[in-house]
C-alpha cells in the first residue's frame, strides 16, 4: 500500500512540475516576442545564436537580447535560414508592430516574417 502510495505521489509530483515548466516557458516566450515585436529596431549584429526553434541577437546600438522564430519562405528569402545567414556585421531593420524583419547582407535584402506568440 505505502509502495502505491509513493508512485502516486512521484506521479503528481511529476505532473505538476511539467505543467509549472511548460506554463513558465510559454509566458516567457510570450514576454520575449513582445519586448521583439513592438521594438523598432535598425542596426548592426553584434552577437547572433541559436534559440529554441528560432534566433536571438543583439545590435550594436542596443544591449537587448531580441528572440524571434523566423519563417524560411522561397520568395522572400530564397529559402535561406535566418540563423545560418545571419552573421554580425549584417543589418537589421524593423519598425515597431511591423511583421517583417529585413536582413542586409552584403547590399542584399532578405525579408523575413516570424511566428507571432
Amino acid at each position: 500500500m505505502q509502495k502505491k502510495l509513493f508512485i502516486i505521489w512521484m506521479l503528481l509530483l511529476a505532473f505538476f512540475a511539467i505543467f509549472y515548466s511548460t506554463t513558465s516557458q510559454h509566458k516567457k516566450g510570450k514576454k520575449e516576442f513582445e519586448i521583439f515585436y513592438s521594438s523598432s529596431l535598425a542596426g548592426t549584429i553584434v552577437r547572433i545564436d541559436k534559440y529554441s526553434r528560432g534566433s536571438n541577437f543583439i545590435l550594436d546600438n542596443n544591449p537587448t537580447k531580441f528572440a524571434f522564430y523566423p519563417y524560411t519562405d522561397k520568395y522572400l528569402n530564397n529559402d535561406e535560414i535566418f540563423q545560418y545567414i545571419a552573421k554580425p556585421g549584417d543589418s537589421i531593420v524593423k519598425p515597431a508592430y511591423s511583421d517583417t524583419l529585413l536582413l542586409i547582407k552584403g547590399g542584399k535584402v532578405y525579408l523575413y516574417t516570424f511566428q507571432k506568440l
